[in-house]
């Protein structure tokens, strides 16, 4: 994983405990990842180019 996108990658936000999740990085797909440390919910987003 590589984190070359931390610059325009937002905080997301865990929706079961509201806590703001940490970036884990991102895959070569373009998918940056979340997790939430005290809930363990891991959450995807679509950062690459369309």
């Amino acid at each position: 994983m590589s984190s070359d996108h931390t610059n325009t990658i937002h905080s997301e936000w865990c929706p079961d405990c509201g806590s703001e999740m940490a970036f884990t990085g991102t895959q070569p797909a373009g998918l940056a990842q979340f997790f939430c440390e005290q809930c363990r919910y891991r959450r995807d987003r679509f950062v690459g180019d369309d």
